[in-house]
């Protein structure tokens, strides 16, 4: 079974570098550039390793290690052509397992990645638990199992559908723009490569569309979705 690493890289042509690298080493590859949408993709997929550099926009890199570590044990290895000892202390103390400085050789990265992910993690007690259901109201999600319920009847929803609204139950109240879903299901598919096209957001739309249907929301009410203008959507809170 293929392994699944989120790299999170701001240089374009370092990622699509590393995505090579990481493919060929046997990884399922999910590039973002920048931090927010990186630990976004890391709290959808929970990846066995996360590539992150430190010079980011929005977030650096020490901050997107932190809000990974909040939630999620997988390895976190820190790539950065910072490589100060004031730096290098920063990362491991954010919660990263290893910090390789930049330019960094191919067959040396797939060796520490190698010697990273042999060390046994262990799950930490005085974490809680990820919950089992993701709730709101009478709808609930079940990632593990992918089931979605709705005032306890079982609904059938697409891959695509059940992913689009996991991402958007796991952050209510948050807008999650439309392109960032658009790389998200082309990934989940295995289709490579970072340009949004027209197209890719009609599929999104299209998703959007039959979910609300499959949900019983017409779209004007904005129940369980509410669109965003120009940006996404947004899960609705409530408790009814």
């Amino acid at each position: 079974m293929r392994r699944t690493v989120v790299v999170i890289e701001d240089d374009d042509d370092l990622r699509h570098l590393l995505t090579q690298t990481l493919e060929q080493h046997g990884f399922d590859v999910h590039a973002f550039r920048d931090g927010a949408s990186g630990v976004d993709a890391v709290r959808l997929l929970r990846p066995e390793l996360t590539t992150v550099d430190v010079m980011l926009g929005g977030i650096d890199g020490f901050e997107a290690v932190r809000r990974i570590r909040s939630f999620h044990d997988g390895y976190i290895l820190i790539i950065s052509a910072v490589g100060d000892e004031t730096a290098t202390v920063e990362g491991f103390r954010s919660g990263a397992d290893d910090y390789v400085v930049k330019p960094w050789r191919p067959y040396e990265l797939r060796a520490r990645i190698d010697a990273l992910m042999r060390r046994p993690r262990s799950i930490r007690s005085d974490e809680p638990a990820a919950p089992a259901w993701l709730e709101a109201g009478p709808l609930r999600l079940n990632p593990a199992s992918r089931r979605v319920e709705l005032d306890g009847e079982l609904l059938d929803l697409t891959r695509s559908e059940f992913d689009v609204l996991q991402a958007l139950m796991q952050r209510p109240g948050d807008v999650i723009e439309k392109s960032w879903m658009a790389l998200m299901l082309r990934r989940q598919s295995g289709t490579s490569g970072e340009h949004v096209s027209a197209h890719d957001l009609h599929a999104v739309e299209v998703h959007m569309m039959n979910l609300r249907r499959k949900l019983g929301d017409d779209g004007r009410s904005g129940r369980w979705v509410e669109t965003v203008r120009g940006i996404g959507y947004r899960f609705a809170r409530h408790t009814d």
